[in-house]
């Protein structure tokens, strides 16, 4: 029993790295950015289930802790990068009627790889997570989920029927170099981050983070799935604003 309790944040820790995979597979073989952005949302829910099994069974290890990470560089940073990958295809191919995407220019070829960025800062976020002990209670820049999940968000919207505010930008080249610069900036960023970790229930200390709910609620209850990307939005921004409430006291 014993042994079974230790070993299941490890196999939660890699069904999320099957999850993973398996959303790259959709992005790019059969080029289903719903699927795939579900896959990553699974990815997710046992990211949490490995970490709540880990200080619920107290099996917390130093093994558990990296493998989780090498998980994350597949599940939130490569799956994600395919996404965007697909997504600048698809702009070049809507604005270009001449784009051959098994052909592309230099400067197409480097537009699409910029996408991968994702993936190498993802990485460099993970490690410097790794070697920082002082990210329990918040984050020091965007958890590789978080950024994930709004990456996610554009392929929802991308393949939705439905029309959003921002629907025309995701399939424009300039606003998907800019979320990935921006991207990349907040990964490895000293931002301060808070932490959806209850400590206790209060609503003094726990404010933003029940506002943070409400907020997200809402806007997946008005917008479904694509209503994910300005959730991640809300909470950097609201973080921000968590900040400044910190340093005024």
């Amino acid at each position: 029993m014993n042994a079974i309790k230790k070993g299941l944040p490890s196999v939660f820790t890699s069904l999320g790295l099957i999850s993973g995979c398996l959303s790259i597979v959709y992005a790019i073989s059969h080029k289903d950015l719903n699927m795939a952005g579900y896959f990553i949302l699974v990815a997710a829910i046992f990211d949490f289930l490995d970490g709540m099994a880990a200080r619920l069974f107290n099996s917390i290890s130093a093994f558990g802790k990296q493998l989780d990470s090498l998980a994350d560089v597949v599940s939130f940073g490569v799956a994600p990068a395919m996404i965007l990958y697909q997504l600048l295809i698809l702009t070049l191919t809507k604005s270009s009627p001449d784009f051959d995407y098994t052909h592309p220019n230099p400067g197409q070829s480097v537009l699409v790889a910029s996408a991968f960025l994702v993936a190498v800062f993802s990485a460099l976020r993970l490690a410097k997570f790794n070697l920082d002990p002082e990210q329990v209670k918040n984050f020091k820049g965007l958890a590789t989920p978080a950024n994930a999940i709004f990456l996610a968000a554009l392929g929802f919207m991308a393949e939705s029927s439905r029309e959003f505010p921002l629907k025309d930008f995701v399939f424009n080249r300039y606003f998907l170099l800019s979320v990935i610069i921006l991207s990349c900036y907040l990964l490895v960023s000293d931002i301060s981050m808070f932490s959806l970790k209850f400590s206790s229930f209060g609503i003094r200390k726990n404010l933003m983070r029940y506002l943070f709910l409400v907020v997200a609620v809402i806007l997946i209850a008005a917008t479904g799935l694509p209503g994910l990307a300005p959730v991640i939005a809300a909470y950097i921004i609201m973080s921000l604003i968590n900040n400044w409430f910190v340093k005024m006291e």
